[in-house]
């Protein structure tokens, strides 16, 4: 079930907050939308995707929170999930003796093909810092296309002197 709130008297500061408690009251996932109101007023749309019998604990705790007068329910949203699996890359350093194995989130299509593959954020970042340690300067955007592009390809990838296995 997807629930929908919108808010103009939240400072955006407040909304990670509001996110991390959402999830924590059972939500799956959660958007804030920045938007224009009526009458120029900013606001942002909650979009929270949970199953129906957190919908009256989200509502209430939205009211206390936000001050939201109600929420809309979209209850006939449908969620197509794609086969995904975890898998991991491992980024070799051979003449440096380093070795880091990052999870990767391998979506696949209905044929088997892989469709997309999303480095984990936190590994990836903590993997920017032990190369940079390492005396490897790569940085975050580079990394992530050298490991999301071995997973798409099917096969190991090298980028300066750094070898990324398929495991």
């Amino acid at each position: 079930m997807l629930l929908m709130v919108n808010v103009d008297n939240v400072a955006g500061e407040a909304v990670p907050y509001i996110i991390e408690k959402l999830l924590e009251l059972g939500a799956e996932n959660v958007h804030a939308i920045p938007a224009i109101t009526k009458k120029g007023r900013p606001e942002f749309i909650f979009l929270i995707d949970t199953a129906r019998e957190n919908a009256r604990t989200i509502g209430e705790f939205l009211a206390r929170e936000v001050g939201t007068l109600g929420l809309r329910l979209f209850q006939e949203a449908e969620h197509i999930k794609f086969d995904y699996q975890m898998r991991k890359a491992r980024l070799v350093l051979q003449d440096r003796g380093l070795s880091l194995a990052l999870n990767v989130k391998v979506i696949r299509g209905s044929q088997g093909s892989v469709l997309s593959a999303k480095v984990e954020y936190e590994e990836l970042k903590a993997a920017v810092d032990e190369l940079a340690k390492a005396g490897v300067g790569i940085s975050l955007t580079a990394l992530r296309k050298v490991i999301e592009a071995a997973f798409l390809k099917g096969e190991s990838e090298a980028y300066q002197g750094l070898k990324v296995v398929l495991e």
